[in-house]
């Protein structure tokens, strides 16, 4: 028998010759894949792959745009990456605009004039903790970028690890090629949070949007210049003439994102009551309306509850149901792709109201084991929850409604009513108020991401500005452990702990049968066993 080697290295001669060989191929295939880049982007949401609209922006510019990044070298680990990303994705960038886009990485290190440049242009130092042999220290850090494009410029002070880095540059790109801007209206005057209050919706809309203040809306009406009206917890009851006005705004074809508390709570007496914001019989006869419920959900937010043990004051962590993590969104371009939501207080949608000419997408959802309590209603944490508590049912908290409205004053006789049809127009109804306000003072939290994003492309989608919606939702989400009902629990324990013993016995009892089996043959055949 020949060996499969047979002939090989037989002479040096042939081995030179084999040698050659190899490193030849070895060259021209290194030539080929230099010449043909491929590559396998196997993330969930597509997270390094420059989505269409980007390339489309791209390919739009009309001019040279100029990106000079400020990072400091040798970053930690997480912040490395993020500075990779950055660098990636802005070659891709001047790949699809045909070299309209130019970078460079400037070193805010190297001296003290380059990290002045890099304040005065507007890039923000952050200082980080780094372990260097074992040894915790400081470290000021810049990771930052100044995009410029004709006369205009933007300053990105600092990007965060895990942000939406593409959906960064290419709103940066955006709003520097932007020829107009809409205009976002807030509501005022009837105890409503103003924009300083929502500091982190603020943020992800500025740049983009032009903000204007909408107050006295019973005498002066929505001004026509308002492409997208936000009406975002109204701490009053509007005055008949004010809902009008906004009514009025929604007949002339207006889109409004109605953000509404039925529920107002009072967490030092643990109650609950019905809020009344006098806009209720125009959800009710758009077809949209927030029932007066709070939605408890067994996927809810830990707060911390102080209650007496003997005779000390003690401290711990419950999930509280009225506070539900929102996990449920729909494949909507508004919806798609978020991650969570917390929502306080919120109440239920009443989807049957909708007219079947009107398109109605349900947005968000509370999870399968859900149930709903009317108002008022008792909303102490102190309280033993059961699984009889959830009904096992999903609500839905948030949804679109697109078509075309009747008036809720269509009927009125005491009011004059301009218009009391709506050509095709959209509004967005969420049955919390307070998801996207952060507050103000010593009373000002922060906001899960996913309330920001839903809010955000909210308004983006209602003014018709939907091409970046799904980049604002790219980014690393958390994958929580999906809460089941105690039953399950039991069932899947001991099936844990039983089931991997009963693989054991069960596969000795087949070994030991064969080897009897084995040992009864070779009886049979005269063998000693």
């Amino acid at each position: 028998m020949s060996h499969p080697l047979a002939g090989f290295l037989a002479t040096r001669r042939e081995a030179l010759l084999q040698g050659l060989l190899i490193v030849g191929s070895c060259i021209a295939l290194t030539y080929v894949a230099n010449q043909f880049l491929w590559r396998a982007d196997l993330t969930a949401n597509n997270r390094y792959t420059l989505a269409a609209a980007s390339h489309d922006l791209a390919q739009d510019l009309q001019d040279p745009v100029t990106v000079t990044a400020y990072v400091t070298p040798d970053l930690p680990a997480r912040f490395g990456r993020t500075a990779d990303e950055l660098r990636a994705l802005l070659q891709e960038f001047r790949a699809a605009a045909g070299g309209n886009v130019e970078f460079q990485f400037v070193d805010p290190g190297s001296d003290d004039a380059t990290a002045r440049e890099a304040r005065e242009e507007g890039i923000r130092p952050v200082t980080v903790n780094v372990r260097q042999q074992n040894q915790m220290t400081q470290k000021r850090v810049y990771l930052g970028a100044v995009f410029q494009y004709q006369d205009q410029r933007e300053v990105v002070p600092f990007v965060e690890p895990g942000a939406p880095l593409e959906y960064t540059i290419a709103r940066t790109l955006k709003q520097l090629t932007a020829e107009t801007k809409p205009v976002l209206g807030v509501l005022q005057g009837h105890g409503e949070p103003s924009l300083e209050a929502m500091p982190q919706l603020r943020r992800a809309l500025e740049g983009r949007y032009e903000f204007e203040t909408v107050s006295g809306v019973d005498t002066a009406g929505v001004p026509a210049t308002v492409d997208v009206l936000l009406v975002a917890r109204p701490g009053e009851k509007l005055p008949t003439r004010a809902a009008l006005a906004v009514d009025q705004y929604v007949m002339r074809g207006g889109r409004v994102l109605f953000a509404l508390n039925r529920g107002r709570a009072n967490m030092r007496f643990g109650q609950a009551r019905t809020a009344d914001t006098g806009l209720e019989p125009l959800l009710r006869t758009y077809g949209l309306p927030i029932q007066a419920n709070l939605v408890r959900d067994r996927n809810a937010t830990p707060v911390q509850m102080s209650e007496q043990r003997g005779g000390m004051n003690v401290v711990r962590r419950v999930r509280y149901p009225y506070i539900p993590q929102i996990s449920n969104f729909a494949g909507h371009p508004i919806s798609s792709g978020l991650d969570q939501a917390v929502f306080r207080f919120v109440s239920s949608l009443d989807t049957t109201q909708a007219d079947s000419t009107a398109h109605l997408t349900v947005l968000a959802r509370s999870s399968a084991q859900s149930a709903t309590t009317a108002l008022p209603t008792n909303i102490r944490p102190q309280r033993t929850w059961t699984s009889a508590d959830f009904s096992g049912a999903s609500f839905p908290v948030a949804g679109l409604l697109e078509g075309s409205f009747v008036s809720a004053f269509a009927d009125a006789d005491t009011l004059s009513v301009d218009r009391t049809q709506s050509p095709e127009t959209q509004m967005v109804v969420v049955g919390d108020g307070d998801f996207l306000v952060n507050g103000t003072g010593r009373r000002q939290q922060r906001l899960p991401p996913g309330n920001i994003n839903l809010a955000a492309n909210s308004i983006d989608y209602l003014a018709g500005d939907t091409g970046l919606l799904a980049l604002r939702t790219q980014q690393v989400t958390s994958r929580p452990l999906r809460q089941i009902a105690p039953t399950s629990k039991t069932v899947l324990k001991y099936l844990n702990v039983l089931l991997p013993i009963g693989l054991v016995v069960g596969y000795g009892l087949v070994r030991y049968r064969r080897n009897q089996a084995q040992r009864r043959r070779w009886k049979e055949s005269g063998l000693r066993a």
